[in-house]
């Protein structure tokens, strides 16, 4: 697991960049399609090792870009 240090410091680096593009952001298509794939095997039951990893991954940024944009929208209302 990652220090909480290390992860304060990227999420601050995300919120500083270009707020509203963070605010904006979105993953394609094509990701949010496999993650709700990964989402619903693991419902299923169904997921492999790797598939687990996979969607542990992509929840984990899911988790990053969530604290990036509240902090980019405090930002923005300051």
């Amino acid at each position: 697991m990652l220090p909480l240090k290390v992860h304060e410091e990227f999420v601050d680096f995300l919120a500083g960049y270009e707020p509203n593009r963070i605010i904006n952001f979105h993953p394609s298509s094509e990701t949010q399609e496999r993650a709700e794939a990964l989402l619903l095997k693991k419902q299923n039951q169904t997921l492999t090792k790797e598939e687990k990893y996979e969607l542990d991954y992509y929840l984990m940024l899911e988790h990053i870009i969530r604290l990036a944009k509240a902090k980019a929208l405090k930002r923005l209302a300051a």
